[in-house]
C-alpha cells in the first residue's frame, strides 16, 4: 500500500498506540495495519501528555512508513489546540477529534489546519449521546471532515448499555446513516477491547461489515489479520464484482441501464455502484490481476 494514499477506503485496519511509548510505536510501524493512530489521549496518563505530543510532532514532521493519524485530546481538555499545532506536519494524515462535541470545535480544528497550512483531513469520534443526536450538523460543519466514527467504550458509558445491546445496534446504525448523508465515507468499526479474542472479534466484524462499516480499530497488532480477513474482498467477492462490471458494460453499450446476467439477477445502476466500491477497494490493496 502508498504510504501516502490516504483514501479511507483502502482502511481495513488502523493501529492504536500511545504515543509516548516509543518501542509500541515502532512495533506499530512494523505491523500488518494499513495504517497507525498515534494517541494523545486515554492511552496517555496526564503526566506523559506533553512527551507523547512530542514524539507524535517529531513523526508528523517526517514521511512516516505508514498513514499515521493522530488522535488529539478533546476540546474540554484544554490541550486539543496546542495538539493539533504540534502536529499539523506534512506527515499529518489526518486529526482524530476526541469527544467532539459542538460544530464550532470542528471548524476551530480546521481553521488551525488551515493557518498550518496542513491539508490534513479531520476525523469526528462520537463518543457521548450528545454527539450522536447532532451527528449530521457535526458531519457537515465543516469541509475538512472527512470521516465520521464512533467511540463506543464512552459512548456505552454515556448510555449506561453494554456493547452488545440492541442500543448500540442502533448507533452503529445511525453514523453508518449520517456518514453516507453527509457524503462522508463509511465509517470504520470502534475497537475491540479483548485482545485475546479473536472469535469476538471476528464475530463483531462481520456484523458491523453487515451494517455498513468498512474498516476497523485496532488496539493491538495480534488483531490485525482477523480484522483484514473480515475487511479484505475474497477472490470470489473481486470475480463477482468484475462480472457485474462487464454486464454493465454490455448493457451499456446496448443502450440499456438494467439487464439481466447469465444467473438471472438484476443488474442495474446500484448493483454496479457495489461492484465498483469492491473493484476499488481490491485495486487499492494490490488484489487485482494485471492483464495479460
Amino acid at each position: 500500500m502508498n504510504p501516502n494514499q490516504t483514501e479511507h477506503l483502502v482502511f481495513r485496519s488502523c493501529l492504536y498506540v500511545p504515543a509516548h511509548q516509543t518501542r509500541l510505536v515502532e512495533r506499530a510501524y512494523e505491523s500488518q495495519a494499513d495504517a497507525v493512530i498515534l494517541d494523545l489521549e486515554d492511552a496517555v496518563p496526564p503526566s506523559e501528555k506533553l512527551r507523547a505530543r512530542e514524539n507524535a510532532a517529531r513523526i508528523t514532521a517526517t514521511t512516516p512508513p505508514k498513514p499515521t493519524f493522530v488522535r488529539v485530546n478533546s476540546m474540554a481538555s484544554g490541550r486539543a489546540e496546542d495538539d493539533v499545532r504540534a502536529v499539523a506536519g506534512p506527515g499529518l494524515s489526518g486529526v482524530r477529534m476526541a469527544k467532539v462535541a459542538r460544530p464550532e470545535d470542528v471548524r476551530q480544528v480546521a481553521m488551525l489546519l488551515a493557518q498550518a497550512e496542513c491539508p490534513a483531513p479531520i476525523h469526528l469520534l462520537i463518543e457521548t449521546a450528545h454527539a450522536l443526536e447532532i451527528a449530521f450538523d457535526l458531519a457537515t460543519s465543516s469541509p475538512a471532515v472527512s470521516m465520521m466514527s464512533l467511540g463506543e467504550s464512552d459512548l456505552c458509558t454515556d448510555l449506561r448499555i453494554k456493547p452488545e445491546a440492541p442500543t448500540m445496534d442502533a448507533c452503529r446504525s445511525r453514523v453508518v446513516i449520517v456518514s453516507r448523508a453527509a457524503g462522508l465515507p463509511s465509517p470504520c468499526q470502534s475497537v475491540f477491547t479483548d485482545v485475546h479474542d479473536i472469535d469476538g472479534l471476528l464475530r463483531t466484524s462481520r456484523s458491523a461489515k453487515a451494517q455498513g462499516f468498512m474498516g476497523r480499530m485496532a488496539v493491538h497488532p495480534m488483531q490485525i489479520p482477523a480484522i483484514h480477513e473480515v475487511y479484505t474482498p475474497t477472490a470470489q467477492d473481486i470475480a463477482d464484482a468484475q462480472a457485474i462490471s462487464r454486464t454493465a458494460e454490455i448493457a451499456r453499450e446496448a443502450n440499456r441501464s438494467i439487464v439481466l446476467n447469465e444467473r438471472g439477477t438484476v443488474i442495474g445502476p446500484p448493483i454496479l455502484a457495489n461492484a465498483r466500491n469492491v473493484l476499488q477497494l481490491a485495486e487499492a490493496l494490490n488484489l487485482l490481476e494485471a492483464p495479460v
